[in-house]
């Protein structure tokens, strides 16, 4: 059997070590897998331990690169999982990294989904189908974005996240024809998620008045 004759620092990587078996390098891997097989100099290796050592640093590699990309922003276990693919590690590698930042809390689809749904109703101003189909695009399952949605949009005047939407277009609607101001309100509500329910009360409360009225310019 191998033996591990050396372990030393790589000059540009100060994490990661090279591994001599026999007086000649066979690999290198991070600290973490260093400290996880124990490796130590004098210790015997068979050829199966130095595969699974082997596995035990692509791992690593894989646990790392999501680390890092769920540092820059949160995501769902789909999105993750995507990206990792895309990356080439195997499906088993991939699974087990996305299962361990399960477990250590780095990875909660429930929790990104009410994230998500509290900035889709209160800074986007979304009604909840619009929120609904943003949660799907990002990977989150149905029944994990609907208990999200109920809880954010349960407590939530929906008619008035639509009117702020509202208000703050109107400057530009003033200026155009009656009907067509309140065909284009209508419409950016309507592709915000909102329903024709919660749509048309708005749309008579903040452009009715236009009816009567000329505009001031027919051009935006």
């Amino acid at each position: 059997m191998p033996v591990v004759t050396q372990i030393t620092q790589q000059k540009r990587s100060p994490n990661r070590r090279n591994v001599f078996l026999d007086g000649a390098f066979a690999f290198g891997c991070n600290v973490n897998v260093i400290a996880r097989f124990r490796l130590r100099q004098g210790l015997a290796l068979t050829t199966e331990q130095v595969q699974q050592i082997q596995q035990g640093e692509i791992r690593q590699e894989c646990l790392d690169y999501a680390l890092r990309l769920l540092q820059m922003r949160a995501h769902s276990r789909a999105e993750l999982l995507k990206k990792l693919q895309r990356r080439e590690y195997g499906s088993t590698v991939s699974g087990t990294v996305l299962d361990d930042l399960v477990r250590l809390g780095y990875l909660d689809d429930a929790r990104l989904a009410n994230e998500r749904a509290q900035c889709a109703a209160s800074t986007k101003h979304q009604g909840r189908r619009r929120a609904y189909l943003e949660l799907m695009r990002a990977g989150i399952n149905a029944d994990t974005a609907n208990r999200a949605l109920d809880e954010v949009y349960g407590t939530l005047d929906v008619t008035d996240s639509a009117r702020q939407f509202a208000l703050k277009q109107l400057p530009r609607l003033l200026r155009l024809q009656p009907q067509v101001a309140r065909r284009r309100l209508a419409g950016m509500l309507q592709r915000r998620g909102f329903t024709y329910e919660q749509i048309k009360p708005i749309v008579d409360e903040l452009l009715n008045t236009l009816d009567d009225e000329p505009p001031a310019d027919d051009n935006l």
